[in-house]
């Protein structure tokens, strides 16, 4: 999924493909596409998973407004986690806002729809932002059902370094959280970071996925060097998973994902490979992700089993 000419308000990438299931012959898409003010919007295409994701519907305006002045998603949004709940739709999104120190603050918000495609903020405010353990920002949650509530592992910034030839980037691991109805959270201490888990010191980890591969839940994310990720594929972003215990917990190291069949120097993801979200489908998995340019080339699909 890439954008197409002159598609009315879509300028360019289509990042973070986040699922909504209606049943096995549909799957809701939501993505973030850039307007021609390089801000991000959400859109959704609906695909039949058993068809080579065959486009069977898609949305032509964005899910939500941008936030008023000042809010959280003032300067953008970007779906992040979509659920059931109660015969709704709960969408956790990644909110953007604009800042003059640093580049952007981010936050997770909430929208809920009755069908999935019309939705209405829960409050002007985010649901997760920064506190003590979250100083500078939160973003992309993966979200699960819990016997006493909810679970989540999100992006949570740990500084900012400067760079000489533009604005400054954001080193970012990943935080656990749980909820008893998933709108108030508590972060926990647990973390995966640059620097532990066998990951290099510095850079960025983003939109953690858990799913259950032969038997295991794992954790999938994306990681990346903390300088030249822009131009050199070698620290630009790869996809990794590490083994979760019972309790939701990291219980080993860190292992890049492996393709069969790898992608080329001149593949639409040949230079990276990010944003993971893995799902089950048939006997096997189906993993959609991002390529070059941090989804510039729009999203694909890889699969296991199948």
């Amino acid at each position: 999924m890439a954008p197409e000419p002159g598609e009315a308000g879509w300028r360019s990438h289509a990042q973070n493909p986040t699922p909504l299931i209606f049943h096995d012959r549909r799957w809701r898409l939501y993505y973030a596409v850039r307007d021609q003010e390089n801000r991000a919007r959400i859109l959704w295409v609906d695909v039949d998973p058993l068809d080579e994701m065959r486009v069977l519907a898609r949305a032509d305006t964005p899910i939500l407004p941008l936030g008023a002045p000042g809010c959280f998603d003032s300067a953008g949004q970007g779906p992040s986690m979509a659920l059931w709940r109660d015969g709704r739709v709960h969408l956790y999104y990644m909110g953007m806002h604009l800042r003059r120190d640093v580049p952007y603050g981010l936050a997770i918000g909430l929208a809920t729809s009755p069908d999935g495609a019309e939705f209405t903020r829960h409050s002007t405010g985010p649901v997760l932002s920064v506190g003590p353990k979250d100083p500078y920002f939160v973003s992309l949650a993966h979200i699960q059902t819990e016997p006493e509530g909810y679970s989540a592992w999100y992006m949570s910034a740990t500084g900012w370094t400067a760079r000489p030839d533009g604005p400054a980037d954001a080193d970012y691991g990943l935080r656990r959280a749980v909820s008893e109805d998933g709108l108030r959270w508590t972060p926990q201490d647990v973390m995966v970071a640059p620097g532990i888990s066998a990951l290099p010191e510095g850079g960025g980890l983003a939109r953690p996925w858990r799913a259950r591969i032969d038997g295991t839940e794992r954790l999938f994310f994306s990681y990346r060097a903390r300088s030249a990720f822009r131009t050199d594929s070698a620290a630009a972003y790869r996809i990794l998973s590490l083994p979760l215990d019972a309790a939701g917990m990291p219980a080993g190291p860190a292992e890049p994902l492996v393709f069969a069949n790898p992608p080329g120097a001149e593949d639409w993801d040949g230079f990276m490979q990010a944003y993971p979200t893995v799902l089950p489908l048939g006997q096997g998995h189906v993993m959609l992700y991002n390529g070059n340019g941090f989804g510039q080339t729009g999203f694909g699909w890889a699969t296991r089993g199948l």
